[in-house]
């Protein structure tokens, strides 16, 4: 079954209906759901999809010829095809008359290792055969991010010659949510803060479990199919893991700046050392890169987040008790040490989640839609959500995950710590969104029947329940 990616689908297959050959770049990391998406894309016209491996290229090249024929049938003249410029120029006379044929390459950059002068032979084959008056739709896809987005660089033979370039990614709350249609709305968050937007990680989850078991089952037993996913990410990509490890389990135990982090990895000795790391991690969207809002451009003061959820809890709670795990203590695991911290977890990545909420569906409590979500942070507070909407107007927010419901005091604070920032200041239209795990006490309520400015967000109403 086919969840969510609206959006995504819909900009395919507009640009693949166009009346002209299309040249469509797909990137996104490993588990994201491109295949899938390409799947739904072409699954009602005539299509080659074809899965790259790490083999020779004339191994890639006949497995490519083979689900040619797969697909649009043997033919004799495709047998006798050695390069891949007479195949592809094969295709782009097939797709007269076949209207519409898209041909996928997946995993692209495979096929590029084997044959680094394969972007050179399409361009080539782009110019003179397809660009001008061809009917094909090639699509290139791949999970290598940096490598991907190194096609659409300006030193690329490629450049310029991509009609739609897509990147992509993770699914949102709402859409992740979808997979766990009995759970009630806490435990959907708490889901997503564990397994993200990930299709690939959220189809191995049970929706008639708990998310106890299902934790258990997939990251906290030595079989479980995601107890060493963390490592296969950085394996699929990088030669030295153990450095880029460091890193991630530094930053997941809540080391946010480079000084931070570099004191945890072995054999780093300044920041400038760790840059190249930190941007690999970047490319590969494993980390995140974060400027409060209020911040001259000039600033230094980046700090640094795990941008996925899994690897995340990951380092936090598995990477810690590996030993155990290994040894058949899983419910226990989750019983003595994630269970009593997990609300502890849950203040950043419920922050996060949050955010995300406003960049997609602020229109719904709030004047219009968010132009820019982020955050602030001075010498001495914090503010969870901030951002500008398309009206102009400000937001600021502040999220609780905890037990009891929430009261006046985190409003009044917020607005405080609104009025210390200089983002948004001498705008009068402001917003205050308390975002709160459970509920709110009656005075903050009352306060919401006389002051349209502030707002009240539980899990059910974010998840539009």
């Amino acid at each position: 079954m086919f969840v969510g990616r609206a959006q995504e689908l819909t900009r395919l297959r507009k640009e693949l209906s166009l009346a002209r050959p299309s040249l469509v770049v797909v990137y996104g990391r490993r588990r994201i759901g491109k295949s899938a998406l390409l799947k739904e894309a072409a699954k009602d016209r005539p299509h080659v999809l074809y899965q790259a491996t790490r083999v020779t290229p004339s191994l890639n090249l006949e497995g490519f010829k083979a689900e040619i024929a797969r697909s649009l049938g043997a033919d004799p003249l495709l047998d006798g095809l050695g390069d891949w410029l007479g195949v592809l120029t094969y295709l782009a006379r097939k797709a007269e008359d076949r209207p519409g044929l898209i041909v996928v390459l997946d995993e692209f950059p495979y096929l590029v290792e084997g044959d680094q002068a394969l972007p050179s032979i399409i361009q080539k084959f782009w110019d003179a055969v397809v660009a001008n008056e061809g009917k094909l739709n090639l699509v290139l896809c791949g999970s290598m991010i940096a490598q991907m987005e190194d096609l659409l660089a300006e030193r690329n033979p490629l450049y310029g010659r991509q009609t739609l370039p897509l990147e992509v990614k993770a699914l949102p709350l709402r859409d992740a949510a979808g997979f766990f249609p009995d759970y009630p709305a806490e435990d959907r968050i708490l889901t997503y803060a564990i397994f993200g937007g990930i299709p690939f990680y959220l189809r191995l989850c049970d929706s008639s479990a708990s998310l106890e078991e299902n934790v258990t089952n997939l990251l906290l037993t030595d079989a479980g199919a995601l107890v060493d996913e963390p490592n296969v990410l950085l394996q699929s990509e990088l030669r030295e893991t153990q450095r880029y490890a460091s890193i991630l389990a530094a930053i997941a135990d809540g080391c946010t700046k480079l000084g931070e982090i570099g004191g945890r990895v072995r054999d780093i000795k300044d920041s400038v050392s760790l840059s190249p790391y930190m941007k690999r991690l970047e490319r590969m969207r494993l980390v995140r890169a974060v400027h409060s809002l209020d911040a001259s451009p000039k600033s230094r003061d980046t700090r640094y987040f795990v941008d996925d959820p899994l690897v995340a809890f990951w380092h936090r709670f598995v990477r810690p008790n590996m030993s155990s795990v290994m040894q058949g203590f899983g419910p226990e695991i989750w019983r003595h040490q994630v269970a009593p911290r997990l609300d502890e977890y849950m203040g950043g990545a419920f922050e996060e989640i949050c955010r995300g909420y406003a960049r997609r569906h602020a229109q719904e409590s709030l004047p219009s839609p968010a132009q820019e979500i982020g955050q602030i942070w001075g010498a001495d507070y914090d503010i969870d959500v901030a951002g500008r909407l398309l009206d102009g107007s400000m937001v600021y927010g502040e999220c609780k995950w905890r037990r009891g419901a929430i009261g006046v005091d985190v409003l009044a604070t917020l607005i405080e710590r609104a009025g210390r920032t200089d983002y948004g200041r001498g705008v009068e239209d402001r917003y205050f969104v308390l975002y709160a795990r459970t509920d709110f006490k009656t005075g903050v309520q009352e306060r919401t029947k006389t002051d349209g400015r502030i707002v009240l967000l539980t899990p059910d109403t974010m998840l539009a329940l």
